[in-house]
């Protein structure tokens, strides 16, 4: 993510308050990733579609078709996504650039293939009793944003923000527009023009990829050799969209909080806007902490680097050492300082933004216990961001796991308990992930130099 750090500092070089509202809102895009970048398209898509038609029962669909092919997408292609990206990061370092193009089309055929197999397996259940169509669409649909997934992860390291921020533009203002004539013609044709958005998305995407890195080979599977990936980053990647997921499903396949809504698709009107809205909440945190880490704390990690290859003094690397762990911390202190003064904001402000939204004032006090676990969500994500910096794959594997475990086990244990504890095991998965990573991350940084020299691989 270097590039993009520098990029930043250009923006910031010129100290104005203009700047730096230019240099948070290209943070909070970024940062925001695959995962905010889902959830809020399911928000406004859905809102959206809840304007344009009268048929109320037609617009949840809507928002639940889209939210199942996002989250279905995101755990299918999540553990290509970080393996894959760290492929490209080191062919990028050695400068072997013909090797990113073919590799990249030969990801894409893997993830994209996988998702539609998998997902059209899935649409036998989801769409029982309805025509093959459904099953179709359902699957290619999956399949296009496991592409966008990945698409969107490495365009976003490659510097091309202002590309990214545009084709989104184009392709979502292009589903907006065909929503005002699909959803009269039945849902069939609206599921059909989120796909065909989607396609477009991807594929101007895929131009970019094509034009910035030419190869003269069309496919190449180097990307799978076990001497040029980490594996270990499949299962990160496959834990932590398990993890992000995995209680919602809980809430809509359980009969006392989730209901069918067409065919077999259910949701939960107990949980799902709730959580959608304690996850968009995040985005002012979320671009805090990518600003921190990619302007503050890379300048010290690549000072303390470049001193290791360099053959620095023990005593400048120690200073070094030290200087870089104490803007990691602040990092830590301050990303959750804003967010907490953000959710103080937000709590003083949701019962408006709910009867703005036209949403049952009943839903605050989940929302406000989802918020906190939201809040401990960003915590997770630093410790993450910092365990991926110093490349401590077994340290993230173990801390994504924790969670992936925790908020399938406790979401179960607090539906049995009743309504009063929903949400908590979400809050107490991530605390416990939390707690656990942090540690983690306390006795590396504490041994840095001996972690750095003395390395048992």
């Amino acid at each position: 993510m270097a590039g993009i750090s520098i990029e930043l500092r250009k923006i910031l070089k010129k100290e104005s308050l203009i700047n730096l509202f230019v240099a948070t809102g290209y943070s909070a895009f970024l940062s925001s990733g695959n995962w905010i970048i889902a959830v809020s398209s399911i928000f406004l898509f859905s809102a959206l579609a809840k304007a344009l038609t009268t048929d109320s029962h037609m617009h949840i669909i809507y928002q639940v078709y889209i939210t199942y092919t996002v989250a279905i997408s995101m755990i299918l292609s999540g553990p290509l996504q970080l393996m894959f990206t760290r492929y490209v990061a080191d062919r990028f370092f050695r400068k072997e650039l013909k090797q990113l193009l073919p590799n990249y089309f030969g990801a894409l055929v893997l993830s994209m293939g996988f998702s539609f197999v998998i997902s059209l397996i899935i649409s036998l259940y989801l769409f029982k009793e309805l025509p093959y169509y459904y099953n179709v669409i359902f699957s290619l649909t999956i399949a296009v944003l496991s592409g966008i997934w990945i698409t969107n992860a490495l365009l976003t390291a490659f510097r091309t923000y202002k590309y990214i921020l545009l084709s989104f533009f184009i392709s979502y203002t292009i589903i907006g527009l065909s929503l005002l004539f699909s959803l009269h013609y039945g849902l069939i044709w609206s599921f059909f023009s989120f796909y065909i958005g989607q396609v477009i998305l991807l594929i101007l995407l895929m131009i970019k990829m094509i034009i910035d890195y030419p190869s003269d080979k069309l496919i190449e599977w180097d990307f799978l050799r076990k001497d040029k990936s980490f594996y270990s980053l499949a299962l990160i990647g496959f834990f932590y969209n398990f993890a992000i997921w995995i209680d919602k499903f809980i809430f809509w396949f359980n009969p006392l909080t989730g209901e069918n809504i067409f065919e077999n698709i259910r949701f939960s009107i107990v949980y799902d806007i709730p959580v959608i809205l304690a996850y968009i909440s995040l985005i002012p945190g979320i671009a805090v902490l990518f600003l921190k880490i990619e302007i503050k704390f890379f300048t010290e990690y690549d000072n303390f680097y470049k001193a290791v290859r360099g053959s620095g003094k023990l005593e400048d690397l120690y200073r070094l050492a030290n200087k870089m762990i104490e803007k990691a911390q602040a990092v830590y202190y301050e990303t959750l300082r804003i967010q907490g003064i953000a959710l103080i904001v937000f709590v003083f402000l949701e019962e408006k933004l709910l009867k703005l939204l036209n949403i049952p004032l009943l839903y605050i006090p989940l929302l406000n216990i989802l918020s906190v676990g939201a809040l401990l969500h960003l915590g997770f994500m630093v410790i993450f961001s910092l365990l991926s910096y110093f490349d401590r794959r077994k340290e993230m594997l173990i801390t994504n796991f924790v969670f992936a475990i925790g908020n399938l086990v406790f979401s179960l244990v607090t539906q049995l308990l009743g309504p009063y504890y929903y949400g908590y095991g979400y809050v107490l998965s991530l605390l416990i992930a939390l707690i656990v990573g942090k540690i983690m991350l306390r006795r590396f940084l504490n041994e840095i130099l001996y972690k750095t020299f003395v390395n048992p691989n």
